[in-house]
């Protein structure tokens, strides 16, 4: 044993003197000769985060999590999901999707083959465009200081090598690429930080700045596309809830409105003046002819006769519709033939053959072909129901990219081949360790209001999620406010929505009120104002409806509101408190036109970002001290680094956990 010391002794001696001796040589080689230089270190596209996810939070008056809480709702959290960015000439794709906090760019090469990640933007991407007809680059739109500015970037595919297009002080808008390859066209509020402008700017000229196109005071100007020739822009000028639609030249001059004049009874699409105002759109491109243009629109042309009879050229309709303008030769022609529900997206094939476009049906997207070489109609069947979102075809046109969600899956992508209609699944998103099958289906629930219409109740809807496990207690119910004003409520993919009738044992009841995205425009022909006002009266009327139902507790009801529904949620705080138990109020509007808040007595969740240009921080903070004052339970939750909604992985799970949490104390 001893010996086997000595032996371990002396090895351990022997390494000793061998690396001193190395140590040594080296030293001397060194001294005989020039350091070597260390290859370049190549920098991140961006620069990292400052700010950990964890320090940006910030808790007031939020209680310790329940325990029953924490054990189930991470595992509704876990999913992940996938959209559709863009092609490539080579037949790949680009998808965007979250690995880490937030979603970059992906290229997918084939069908549910490997995810690449090509774009490291610490605040995500919000858009990305590839190089038309090439496979080497893209352009993409990163997120700065919680969306309230943004900076476009040139990235290339093969050598991941990232240019910076724009400086990030300013909020630039979606880019979009001329068909030469070099130039790209976007919005931005570059020049005075309040109106958006149209910038065009030349990606392969170093330190070239973006050239104005379009500009003036107190206007909001966007890109809907470029000519064939790449001499003129297809433009759209705000005017909620639409845009007017108007033709610029590149080269500069005044933007030309596309009106709509009378012309022996006949409505007739025309070129106006800079001073006239555009057709209200949707959405528009230039068709493929090189005399028309696709848009999505409102508005609706009159016969002769009913036009003389109206004494006027057009009108609004109350349903979206795609529909073909002939600027030369005063054509209006609709193309959709669904004249009951909206047209949502469209897209058509570089050869013109194929119009793809989105019908919403009650919440749920059918998908409709119009193959204009033979003359057809078509329904897509072989889409499993859900949302869809994203329609792009091919340089070929022989095939078709479409994002899709349903209640049990979340956003993936599709392949669609018109000519034959095969349907390929692109990717396979996981949704967490979570039998999707046992998620609640809804139910489309019309319920009467507050007026009338020829006589009879105006009836509005609103999609009912209910536990699958019977009960014969009454049950809470949650009313989750996504509508008014804005986003329809879909049935799309929500598992939190499902964690709350699965395992806090809620009713959900998601209604489209006033004003909401889908209804038409009969339902909002009123101001802003009077529109605010009519929402709040339709959440009253759907708590008198709940108040009649034995399977509903009318004494455990809380809203769960964001965006412009949290502004309802707060009224109806105000208006209805004596019917609710309490609000989480998420991502509010500026809430200028909130009345009697005075009259709040109920507990509230105030959730925001703190970098939202749009809505002061001071605004939400303000409400809380004043609602504490009063006695009321205010708890907050807030993020830095983040805007107008949470991106990041980690502030989302905290607003989802803090949410749960709230509303399991008040409804248990």
């Amino acid at each position: 044993m001893h010996h086997t010391k000595r032996m371990k002794h002396f090895n351990y001696g022997i390494a000793i003197v061998a690396l001193a001796v190395l140590l040594c040589a080296a030293g001397a080689a060194a001294a005989q000769s020039p350091p070597l230089t260390p290859p370049p270190l190549t920098p991140p596209p961006l620069p990292l985060p400052s700010l950990s996810p964890a320090a940006s939070l910030m808790r007031d008056g939020i209680p310790p999590p329940d325990p029953a809480v924490s054990a189930t709702l991470p595992r509704y959290l876990a999913s992940r999901s996938a959209g559709f960015v863009d092609w490539l000439l080579d037949g790949s794709m680009l998808i965007t999707t979250r690995f880490g906090e937030v979603e970059q760019i992906h290229q997918l090469r084939a069908p549910l083959a490997m995810r690449e990640q090509l774009t490291y933007a610490p605040g995500g991407v919000v858009a990305g465009a590839a190089r038309p007809y090439a496979s080497d680059a893209l352009v993409y739109l990163a997120a700065l200081r919680g969306g309230a500015s943004s900076q476009l970037w040139l990235q290339r595919i093969t050598t991941h090598e990232a240019t910076a297009l724009t400086d990030g002080s300013h909020r630039e808008q979606r880019p979009l690429w001329a068909h030469d390859g070099k130039r790209i066209a976007f919005a931005s509020n570059r020049r005075n930080g309040v109106d958006d402008d149209v910038y065009v700017l030349d990606t392969t000229d170093a330190g070239a700045t973006p050239q104005l196109v379009v500009g003036g005071a107190g206007n909001h100007w966007r890109v809907f596309d470029w000519s064939i020739d790449d001499k003129r822009l297809l433009l759209g000028r705000d005017v909620p809830p639409d845009s007017e639609l108007y033709v610029a030249q590149v080269d500069g001059g005044e933007p030309t409105a596309v009106v709509f004049a009378a012309s022996g009874g006949s409505g007739k699409p025309v070129h106006g003046t800079g001073n006239a105002a555009g057709i209200p759109v949707h959405d528009a491109r230039f068709a493929t002819d090189g005399r028309g243009i696709l848009v999505l629109s409102h508005f609706a042309a009159l016969g002769a006769g009913a036009a003389a009879a109206a004494g006027a050229s057009r009108t609004d309709g109350p349903f979206q519709r795609l529909a073909y303008i002939d600027v030369g030769g005063h054509e209006w022609r609709e193309l959709s033939t669904d004249d009951r529900h909206d047209v949502e997206c469209f897209d058509r094939s570089v050869d013109g053959r194929y119009i793809a476009y989105t019908v919403n049906d009650a919440g749920s997207s059918h998908l409709m072909l119009i193959d204009q070489q033979r003359k057809l109609d078509l329904t897509v069947a072989t889409l499993p129901p859900g949302v869809i979102s994203g329609l792009a075809f091919d340089a070929s046109g022989k095939r078709l990219a479409l994002t899709l969600e349903s209640i049990r899956s979340p956003r993936d992508v599709y392949v669609l081949e018109p000519e034959t209609q095969a349907l390929t699944r692109w990717t396979q998103s996981e949704a967490g360790p979570l039998d999707t099958q046992a998620f609640a289906a809804p139910q489309l629930l019309h319920y009467p209001t507050w007026d009338r219409v020829d006589g009879q109740p105006r009836m509005l809807t609103a999609l009912v999620y209910r536990p699958l496990v019977a009960q014969a207690a009454p049950r809470a119910v949650v009313l989750l406010l996504c509508g008014g004003g804005g986003r329809q409520c879909r049935p799309g993919f929500d598992p939190f929505l499902q964690w709350l009738v699965n395992q806090l044992g809620v009713v959900v009841v998601a209604p489209n009120v006033r004003g909401t995205a889908g209804l038409g425009r009969a339902l909002a022909a009123a101001g802003e104002g009077t529109l605010r006002d009519d929402a709040a009266r339709d959440i009253g009327s759907l708590l008198v409806w709940i108040g009649l139902q034995r399977e509903l507790d009318r004494n455990r009801v809380a809203l769960l509101g964001e965006g412009y529904g949290a502004y309802l949620a707060l009224q109806s705080l105000a208006d209805y408190g004596d019917r609710l138990s309490g609000a989480v109020v998420a991502f509010p509007p500026p809430l200028a036109g909130l009345s009697n808040t005075a009259a709040i007595r109920r507990p509230v969740l105030l959730v925001q970002g703190l970098d939202n240009p749009g809505v002061p921080a001071y605004a939400l903070e303000q409400l809380r001290s004043r609602l504490r004052v009063d006695g009321v339970d205010a708890q907050y939750l807030a993020a830095a680094d983040e805007g107008a909604r949470f991106t990041r992985r980690s502030t989302e799970d905290a607003y989802r956990d803090a949410a749960g949490n709230f509303l399991a104390q008040l409804l248990r």
